[in-house]
């Protein structure tokens, strides 16, 4: 095998100098750490990562101990510790499984007592949590005990067990049936405890006529104790199952120790849970519970003031609402029983066009989708007399509050009323995305923001990071203002090799519409400052801030991939396919990437200047439209909890708070969180501080039309602002 030695020979440098390159410290040329990389590849020579976090005494390792992983409520934990601890490659972790046996955990306890682990999270079925301190010598803090609570545990975490049992309750009692069996882990584990008592207290209160039977059991033995269930003199008519492995456990019992169907089932599941007629799933948020307990461990403590202090975390569960398969409810057998939905192609319509299906089952009601690009969906609501045909209509917010009082019924004048639904969306996004003049017009459809993405790999790849350092004296850092922006696609760009992905063109500047040129270089013009509606009321870029702007834009052209394209979708495939180092672009266009194997090298961040524009659309109902019936079964059923996640997992953009801090979302789309904060607080001039309303749409394209004459030198910079002023006033004059 090859040492570093061999490779120091081959390299042509010192001992100290391959150590420093493996090690990535000290101050190393670029052609010396491509020298030694060269030569380790060629030697086959494989850095021991775990030797290197010893060396550095950056070893951090955390011992998991699961009583297995067939149960989803530990399989999905864990593959959330695992995701979440990717995020922190100092540190490792072993897997130990016990089957809820003491001899197996004690045995555990022996090795991670000799392995040098500085943390540990278990889910312990020891009743006294002493014997870890003792064991392992490791501060109370350390130890994370999750969902079971042995005496003197002191760092412990769960879910809300109470308000699980609270929705199965309210659900059961409106239910026939007298008898209810609750099946449950063993009882003297804290959640199992939680749970029942909650279930029995809240049954007694709303559904006294309800009477309980439990039976506890531990996994091993769930099989055989679900058929006790059978046995009894009188079989119970609703079970309530602590875990979906219990509820299929019942099923099976059902059919072989009983001669009638199963009654109804109400189970703990995940956040995707089977939907079923019969079955009733509350969706536990166990993928959140990993984030939590790793959060907490990764923060820095001070064990003296935490010492003897109890940490308790509860995470709370994404929604009430229980799963299941609904009967046809009120099913319309009229020929015309359908809406006609005008909508832009996106990653949120085709996740809509998948579950369609559904809202056709569960009402009768078709729903036809006119999918047409972004200026004919434009052209069509500035003319939608001529479209009386369309009853639901998504829109983009640059125009929604200049569109909304023309063309757009009152939520609340919609069927009995619609404007409660936007309670479950933040207030600052109830008042980008649904209200003009405190008006509910609209409900967010794929509310969206620019978010910066850039490709991970390449700011962490140490022959880069030494190249811009030797080339500029600064460190190769994910920039936060547009001069460092255009400062580091300038390196890229000057050092791309075609068909070369570690070096690909430093960004993207998309030319083909002039409301994308407008878009990118207003980009610009918040970060110095600059607004285009002003307290007059009246759309104007303001000199000589803006004539800056337009030269800064105007300089970056060269060292950008110039696109052509009339809209963001081929910015996205270069960046997807490898061929950017980074890119600016709405999250709502960037889902679709998370299913591309480019997804592990993609980081994100604000924008540079950090005022990102606010973009995406909004759903209302036309003027036109004489189907407000349908229209409000069609807005119940799309804003439901169980529908709107499903639009999210598909692919979909939805700023709904029940999914704002969702693990398993998260996953997925990892920038969600960062989005739903830059959603928040972002910026999308449509409407003077007065509130008069003009129309932006109007506005960006005759912004992008003048910078476009800049390019192509038919006007100069202050030419152009006069000239974009001019037609602002000229043009808006009779809109405000």
């Amino acid at each position: 095998m090859a040492t570093i030695k061999d490779i120091a020979k081959l390299a042509g440098v010192s001992h100290g100098t391959v150590s420093n390159v493996l090690n990535k410290r000290g101050n190393v040329s670029v052609e010396k750490i491509e020298a030694v990389y060269q030569a380790a590849k060629q030697m086959g020579y494989q850095l021991n990562t775990q030797a290197q976090l010893l060396r550095t005494n950056k070893s951090h390792k955390i011992a998991i101990l699961l009583p297995q992983l067939v149960c989803e409520k530990y399989s999905i934990f864990f593959n959330s510790l695992r995701q979440t601890l990717a995020h922190f490659p100092e540190v490792t972790y072993e897997l130990f499984l016990t089957d809820s046996l003491e001899t197996a955990e004690l045995e555990a306890l022996q090795k991670i007592a000799a392995g040098g682990y500085k943390q540990v999270i278990t889910v312990s079925c020891l009743k006294d949590a002493t014997i870890y301190f003792d064991t392992l010598k490791l501060p109370p803090s350390q130890i994370a005990f999750i969902y079971r609570r042995p005496k003197n545990a002191q760092c412990f975490f769960t879910l809300d067990f109470v308000q699980a049992a609270k929705a199965i309750s309210r659900q059961i009692a409106s239910i026939s049936g007298e008898l209810v069996g609750i099946f449950t882990d063993n009882y003297h584990y804290l959640n199992s405890q939680t749970f029942v008592d909650e279930l029995q207290n809240k049954l007694k209160k709303i559904a006294p006529n309800k009477k309980c039977v439990v039976l506890c059991a531990t996994d091993e033995e769930s099989y055989k104790t679900a058929f006790d269930f059978f046995s009894m003199e009188k079989i119970p008519e609703i079970f309530i199952a602590e875990d979906i492995e219990k509820a299929r456990y019942l099923t099976q019992a059902n059919y072989f120790g009983s001669s009638s169907d199963c009654a109804p089932i109400f189970t703990l599941s995940d956040n995707i849970p089977s939907v079923l007629t019969g079955l009733y799933c509350f969706p536990m948020n166990y993928a959140q519970l990993g984030l939590e307990v790793i959060d907490e461990l990764m923060q820095e403590k001070d064990e003296q003031t935490l010492n003897g202090t109890q940490n308790i975390t509860c995470v709370h569960n994404v929604n009430d609402h229980l799963y299941t398969a609904l009967p046809l409810a009120t099913h319309v057998e009229k020929e015309d029983a359908s809406l006609n939905l005008l909508i832009l192609p996106s990653p949120s319509t085709s996740a809509l066009k998948k579950i369609l299906p559904h809202f056709y089952r569960q009402t009768g009601i078709k729903v036809n989708l006119a999918i047409h690009p972004y200026d004919e969906v434009y052209q069509i609501l500035d003319q939608l007399h001529l479209h009386p045909y369309y009853d639901l209509l998504r829109m983009d917010i640059a125009c929604f509050p200049w569109f909304a009082q023309r063309v757009l019924q009152p939520l609340d004048k919609i069927g009995h009323g619609l404007a409660d639904l936007l309670k479950n969306f933040s207030l600052p996004t109830q008042q980008k995305f649904g209200l003009v003049n405190n008006i509910a017009y609209a409900m967010p459809f794929d509310a969206s923001a620019q978010l910066l993405f850039y490709r991970k790999d390449l700011f962490e790849d140490p022959i880069l990071k030494r190249m811009y350092y030797e080339k500029t004296g600064d460190e190769l850092i994910v920039p936060t203002t547009f001069e460092e922006y255009d400062r580091i696609t300038q390196f890229f760009t000057e050092n791309h090799e075609e068909g070369n992905l570690s070096r690909p063109m430093g960004a993207s500047t998309t030319l083909g519409s002039a409301g994308l040129i407008a878009t990118e270089y207003l980009l610009r013009y918040y970060e110095q400052g600059g607004r285009l509606i002003n307290e007059d009321g009246i759309p104007k870029l303001i000199m000589p801030l803006a004539g800056d702007v337009l030269k800064e834009y105007l300089h970056q052209l060269p060292i950008t991939e110039n696109i052509y394209g009339k809209w963001w979708s081929e910015s996205v495939k270069q960046f997807e396919q490898g061929h950017l180092a980074m890119l600016i672009a709405y999250m709502n266009l960037f889902n679709d990437v998370a299913h591309t194997n480019i997804v592990p090298k993609i980081g994100f961040a604000s924008v540079p200047g950090g005022v990102a524009q606010l973009g995406g659309g909004v759903l209302g109902v036309s003027r036109y439209s004489e189907k407000a019936h349908y229209a409000e079964q069609f807005y119940r059923w799309l804003y439901s909890p169980m529908v709107m996640d499903h639009l999210i997992l598909l692919g979909g953009n939805s700023n709904h708070q029940n999914f704002s801090h969702n693990q398993e979302v998260s996953h997925r789309y990892p920038w969600m969180s960062l989005a739903y904060q830059e959603i928040n607080k972002g910026i999308r001039e449509s409407s003077a501080p007065n509130g008069n309303l003009f129309n932006l749409r109007k506005a960006e394209v005759i912004i992008g039309q003048g910078i476009t004459n800049v390019i192509n030198h038919i006007m100069t910079i202050e030419e152009t602002i006069e000239y974009i002023n001019q037609r602002l006033l000229d043009d808006t004059q009779d809109e405000r």
